[in-house]
């Protein structure tokens, strides 16, 4: 090893060409090189004396007149009075009962894939079509005009019409099926409210999403857990038949799918 690699901290590295050294001829740096072996010092001389680290000093200010889009991450939950917030023994059984569930599910759609279930399957919305499953899921159409004025965050959501997140309904649903919809019902709670019908679509989607999550989806289900956050927060009382729904969501998002930041602590 020569004195360029002893002085280096990195490991040793197989020399790509043969340079020779001779410490008694001094290198003049003020004239061209006269030869192969004499560039070659030169080089290495001068990266002896670089540093393995070089940070720019940038004056970004420069940059700030140019920006146009300002991208911030949401914080945690809404603050909320403790009587509000669900105890943590609850969550935790909350999420082992969850874990359950997801196995039997699991369990229970190989046995459809095996055939050892005789049951019809059913007749699903394309995936990509959001009206469709609207319909299917509420009856009706969902619509920014249909947001709520009153006293309950439920409004027109809350619909005995639709049909509910049976377990012959969503074990026939694929995950590009799972993902969409519950794409679909995020984008619904957030521009008519919350209703205990579409929770049970929620608690019975997440159930079937599979891990590990995909970034998207992340975002997707933190997205959720926040909008379930805000309602919450607008709930004159803690006896709001509403609030443990809310809770059951936002604690599944963030204990059982990692989202910790999301927790109520």
């Amino acid at each position: 090893m020569d004195k360029y690699d002893s002085d280096s901290d990195a490991p040793a590295i197989e020399q790509a060409l043969f340079v020779e050294e001779n410490s008694d001829e001094e290198i003049n740096l003020n004239v061209p090189p006269t030869s192969g072996n004499e560039y070659l010092r030169r080089v290495r001389q001068e990266a002896m004396g670089c540093p393995q680290v070089v940070v720019a000093d940038l004056d970004t200010s420069a940059f700030n007149h140019k920006q146009t889009v300002k991208v911030t991450e949401p914080g945690g939950l809404l603050p909320v009075p403790p009587s509000y917030r669900a105890p943590m023994s609850w969550q935790r059984l909350q999420v082992a009962e969850f874990a359950a569930l997801r196995q039997k599910l699991i369990q229970y759609r190989a046995l459809i894939k095996q055939k050892k279930v005789n049951i019809p399957t059913p007749n699903l919305p394309h995936a990509n079509n959001a009206d469709s499953w609207c319909k299917f899921c509420f009856g009706k159409i969902q619509g920014k005009s249909e947001k709520l004025a009153g006293d309950s965050v439920a409004g027109s959501v809350d619909s005995d019409q639709g049909t509910p997140p049976l377990l012959q309904i969503v074990a026939f649903m694929n995950q590009f099926q799972v993902t969409k919809v519950l794409e679909y019902h995020i984008n619904w709670m957030e521009a008519t409210g919350f209703s205990s019908q579409q929770g049970r679509w929620f608690f019975a989607l997440l159930a079937s999403l599979q891990k590990p999550l995909t970034p998207e989806m992340c975002s997707w289900i933190r997205r959720l857990a926040r909008l379930c956050s805000n309602i919450r927060a607008t709930l004159e009382s803690p006896e709001d038949p509403l609030l443990k729904e809310l809770n059951l969501i936002i604690c599944l998002v963030s204990r059982y799918f990692g989202q910790r930041d999301l927790a109520d602590s």
